[in-house]
């Protein structure tokens, strides 16, 4: 029950920073927003999707789930930052003389994380229901799409760790999450791939974004369905993520704060 508590806490402690920042809530939530809102209005009648040219409800409907994974991608960037800001202000190991749990100070990043990730998505996805994107999905596909989310903000927050702890400054710390917003950006994720040049189109179809995002895309919507050979490379991704980066992460704190 203590460790409950604990854990608790400090989660509670950097939700509630995340939430009271101003450069992080515009960053992770007002951003998201404003790139859905421009794209949709001012792009979403001049590109082609699958079905052909879009109108901008089409488009919605084709990119919504594309720009819920990447509000999840640009919030990494804030947990590379906190995590940076504690190790190095020296709260880290403060902690550390505390009889807590070595688990629960690293656990608490990961679940604040999430937490905050999802929080960001909804506001998103609640943006994209006023702009009147409407979903033929059932509750079991609902379910499976937020059992995504779920998995995919826990590898990336994974992800964000080791880049986290070996920065040298906060200022560096969140560097890595331009590499996972490129992946979007030269993805599926906002656009269909058949119309990119044949280089990028080949790098598109063949990295790790695609089939996350056709899943996503996938669950929300019926009429692009998704196969089950993408669905298993989407979940063989992020498995690999979890498992590789959690091993990392650990390795690395384990190295910094565990073994002097």
């Amino acid at each position: 029950m203590q460790t409950i508590k604990q854990l608790t806490a400090l989660v509670t402690r950097i939700v509630r920073q995340n939430l009271t920042n101003a450069d992080t809530l515009i960053t992770v939530i007002a951003m998201p927003v404003f790139m859905l809102l421009f794209f949709v209005y001012a792009f979403g009648g001049n590109i082609v999707t699958a079905t052909g040219p879009a109108s901008s409800s089409e488009y919605l409907r084709y990119a919504l789930p594309g720009f819920l994974l990447l509000t999840m991608a640009m919030g990494s960037a804030y947990t590379a930052l906190r995590i940076n800001y504690d190790q190095t202000s020296g709260f880290l190991n403060r902690l550390h003389t505390l009889p807590i749990p070595r688990w629960v100070i690293l656990g608490s990043h990961v679940i604040a994380s999430v937490i905050f990730m999802l929080l960001a998505e909804v506001v998103v996805f609640l943006t994209g229901l006023l702009m009147c994107y409407r979903t033929d999905a059932g509750i079991t596909s609902i379910v499976a799409f937020w059992g995504l989310s779920l998995l995919f903000s826990v590898a990336i927050t994974l992800l964000a760790i080791p880049f986290s702890l070996k920065a040298a400054d906060y200022a560096s710390a969140g560097g890595f999450s331009y590499l996972l917003l490129m992946l979007l950006f030269v993805s599926s994720a906002l656009m269909p791939t058949a119309g990119m040049a044949k280089p990028v189109r080949l790098f598109a179809n063949h990295q790790p974004m695609t089939p996350i995002v056709n899943t996503a895309r996938g669950l929300l919507d019926h009429s692009m369905a998704v196969s089950n050979h993408t669905l298993w490379l989407a979940m063989g991704w992020l498995g690999a993520c979890v498992i590789i980066f959690s091993g990392l992460s650990y390795w690395v704190y384990s190295r910094l704060f565990l073994h002097k």
